[in-house]
């Protein structure tokens, strides 16, 4: 079973976004920040990420690029309240493919995560 980790400092979004990806029959991890994710994927690489932008302690753009540098190449979802902001930093990262403008529209965020784990729109 594929698993999606979840990357939001808060909560309310994290469990919004857990019951979407096991709604679809995928497993789900979460973590606050950057750090807790380094250190979960350490032990268990994920088949996705979604990423907040901006985190406490290792931020989504940090996290992204210590995994590139450690050539851990997991498709990634960035999501933030400043999409344009974002996508501008982050355009040196292979990783991400995908950004999601915050509030995000969740039939698109089911419709990506299909498109990313399983290579079809469902």
């Amino acid at each position: 079973m594929k698993t999606v980790m979840i990357v939001d400092d808060q909560l309310g979004i994290r469990l919004l976004l857990e019951e979407i990806v096991k709604s679809e029959g995928y497993q789900v991890v979460s973590a606050e920040n950057g750090k807790q994710a380094l250190e979960k994927i350490s032990m268990k690489k994920p088949d996705l990420l979604i990423v907040d932008f901006k985190l406490p302690i290792i931020d989504g753009h940090e996290l992204l690029r210590q995994l590139e540098q450690q050539e851990l190449q997991i498709p990634a979802i960035l999501m933030s309240g400043m999409a344009e902001v974002a996508a501008e930093k982050i355009k040196d990262l292979k990783m991400v493919k995908e950004i999601f403008a915050k509030p995000f529209d969740i039939e698109h965020v089911r419709k990506q995560i299909h498109r990313l784990l399983d290579g079809k729109n469902s």
